[in-house]
């Protein structure tokens, strides 16, 4: 399982970075090619369409390796054990929302499976908001992962 979690953080760390930079590239393509009065309609389009399935890839790996920014100001100030209550909490609230995205997602996808880019009438905006409850379904992983980890007395990402 821990091989599994390796690949899957790394083939994160790179699926997001070569989304961001192929998007980058043909935003800058479009607009060089808008320029010069040959625009590329559909580069926008699909630009947003890498742009989400990077973010959602990027933010699993910022919460899998603890980097998501966080307002604790008043909570490191209580006593340890009320701090691991208010954390496995707050870590439920956050699974509760993982699990509402997967179904809400899905239902989205499956709702947009006819709709096309404007500028891509072969692409279904579909593989867009696919990206919801497959990037959804990963920070519920990563989730329960810090749960468990809280039941065991050990902070997530360290050792096992």
């Amino acid at each position: 399982m821990k091989k599994l979690d390796e690949c899957l953080v790394k083939f994160e760390k790179i699926a997001a970075k070569w989304l961001l930079v192929a998007m980058i590239i043909m935003v800058f393509a479009s607009g060089v090619a808008r320029f010069l009065r040959n625009p590329m309609n559909w580069a926008v389009d699909f630009s947003s369409f890498l742009f989400a399935w990077a973010c959602f890839f990027a933010m699993d790996v910022a919460w899998r390796e603890n980097k998501m920014m966080s307002v604790d100001l008043f909570v490191k100030r209580l006593p340890a054990k009320v701090q691991k209550v208010i954390r496995v909490i707050v870590l439920f609230i956050i699974l509760a929302f993982c699990i509402y995205m997967v179904i809400w997602g899905a239902q989205l996808t499956w709702a947009q499976r006819f709709r096309k880019f404007q500028g891509m009438p072969n692409f279904s905006y579909a593989w867009v908001t696919l990206s919801v409850p497959v990037g959804a379904a990963l920070l519920g992983r990563s989730t329960l992962q810090k749960i468990l980890s809280e039941f065991k007395n050990r902070p997530a990402g360290e050792a096992k």
